[in-house]
């Protein structure tokens, strides 16, 4: 036995022993929710497993909002990047990146979702009525398109004009976009679950993406196209910010002059080279974290209501009601009318739910740390098991796996809201700050969609793509739009 991974406790003994008997990996990578539930069910709150070269502390229900919320012992930053591979940029950042990104989300999105709602509608408008037409061609044809990768493109839009402003969107640059999400989801790890190396030699793999995503997808993609007009925009908004003449009202309306106000020194000076490169950084997080989890969150939620037709007519009653006129008269969605939406929002809630998610909000010792009989060494990774906290029997009843899609509406509980029993958007201080936006484009998505045509699956079933991480991997299955002969939009 290595003492440097067990120091003491017999759950962790025990834990070790249960590693020992099951070391196969196909266990953790393809049945995660009965290996990690029958282990903890037999050898108590925590457990010590072996997973990509990493000796990982699960804890069930009983731990989980302790490790989440106490950032002191368990520190959020430290877990996210390492987890996520990102440890050389939070070096270079020197431990700040996550919190900044928190703080533009927040102030940048957050505070502005009641106008960002109503520029972004007619993007979602517009993009559902063409899908539904694709949907109804790949009837006839066979050939179905797909719903991720059509709304993936809507939400890449979306990133661009609440990032940089409308100049910046065209063909081209959307494209890059897509293209930084997906570079940026390989580079956390997002697909490494796919890779025998990435599973078996995780060591290689992560220097292998670095590489090609870090030093040529990146420079080549991102930094050869956005770069110069970054450049220009970071010039010119300081200009602006220093000036001291604009009046809130009249300032830019997109993230990245709040980045740039931000840093603009006091003394006027330049934002500098290394500031400059920080910014793009931060805005290669933010277009990942904003394009690719929320469209794998809107699969999840069509999906499921393709195998749930019993839903469809309570939640297009629903959008009758909450539907508002615009000054032409015409039918819309606003931030106010989709908060009404409490139907729909409760059912987004259950899916997340139940939709699987095994470990994911990963966190890291910063000393050694004493949970129950246990000491965990410094340096580890712990996470909670989210399927014993959102399954949870004592607080959910005997049938706690039962999906049940309004019963948040009747419990008024949003489906932004965290808590102790959900644990979805994480919890404490570092929950996801992002998930209003995300939300809102959920809703967007299925109402523009309901509203035109009834979702099915093409064989009436979808298949979970990595049971070990459903939070960005959306389900493997064909989705199919019959449109409506009378649709409400």
């Amino acid at each position: 036995m290595e003492h440097s991974y067990l120091l003491i406790g017999p759950a962790l003994l025990t834990a070790y022993a249960w590693y020992v008997k099951h070391p196969k990996p196909e266990d953790i990578f393809n049945r995660p929710r009965e290996a990690y539930g029958e282990a903890l069910a037999t050898h108590g709150p925590v457990i010590g497993v072996r997973r990509k070269g990493n000796l990982e502390y699960i804890v069930n229900q009983e731990y989980a909002r302790y490790v989440l919320t106490c950032d002191r012992l368990f520190s959020f930053e430290q877990g996210s990047a390492a987890i996520m591979n990102l440890q050389p940029i939070m070096a270079l950042t020197e431990g700040t990146l996550f919190r900044d990104l928190q703080d533009f989300v927040r102030d940048g999105i957050v505070a502005r979702i009641d106008e960002i709602v109503y520029r972004i509608w007619p993007l979602f408008q517009r993009d559902a009525h063409r899908f539904v037409e694709l949907a109804a061609e790949g009837i006839k044809s066979g050939q179905h398109p797909s719903c991720f990768d059509h709304f993936k493109g809507t939400i890449a839009e979306t990133t661009l004009l609440l990032l940089f402003g409308q100049d910046y969107v065209n063909h081209r640059n959307l494209e890059i976009v897509e293209e930084v999400s997906n570079g940026m989801a390989e580079l956390t790890g997002q697909y490494q679950n796919f890779s025998l190396i990435g599973k078996y030699l995780p060591a290689l793999w992560i220097v292998y993406t670095w590489i090609k995503v870090m030093l040529i997808s990146i420079p080549f993609g991102f930094l050869r196209t956005y770069g110069p007009m970054v450049w220009r925009d970071i010039d010119r908004y300081q200009k602006m910010a220093a000036s001291g003449h604009l009046a809130p009202k009249d300032e830019p309306r997109h993230v990245l002059y709040l980045i740039v106000k931000t840093y603009t020194p006091p003394d006027g000076s330049r934002i500098g080279v290394f500031r400059r490169l920080y910014i793009a950084i931060l805005l290669l997080c933010l277009i990942f974290a904003a394009v690719h989890t929320t469209t794998v969150v809107s699969q999840w939620v069509l999906y499921q209501l393709a195998v749930r037709p019993e839903y469809l007519g309570p939640l297009r009653e629903e959008l009758s009601r909450v539907l508002e006129e615009d000054e032409d008269g015409n039918l819309r969605l606003t931030a106010a009318s989709l908060r009404e939406a409490r139907l729909l929002d409760s059912f987004i809630r259950e899916v997340m739910r139940l939709k699987g998610d095994t470990i994911s909000t990963m966190r890291y010792t910063t000393c050694d740390v004493p949970l129950g009989d246990v000491i965990i060494p410094k340096g580890h990774f712990v996470t909670p098991m989210s399927t014993t906290v959102h399954e949870n029997p004592d607080v959910f009843g005997e049938n706690s796996r039962e999906f049940n899609g309004f019963q948040w509406a009747e419990q008024n509980k949003e489906a932004v809201m965290t808590g102790p029993a959900h644990i979805v958007f994480g919890l404490g201080r570092f929950a996801c700050p992002g998930r209003v936006l995300a939300i809102n484009e959920i809703k967007l998505i299925v109402f523009s969609l309901i509203a035109r045509a009834t979702p099915t699956l093409l064989e009436g079933k979808f298949e979970v793509a990595d049971p070990l991480n459903t939070v960005t991997q959306p389900p493997k299955g064909t989705l199919v739009l019959t449109p409506l002969e009378k649709p409400y939009l």
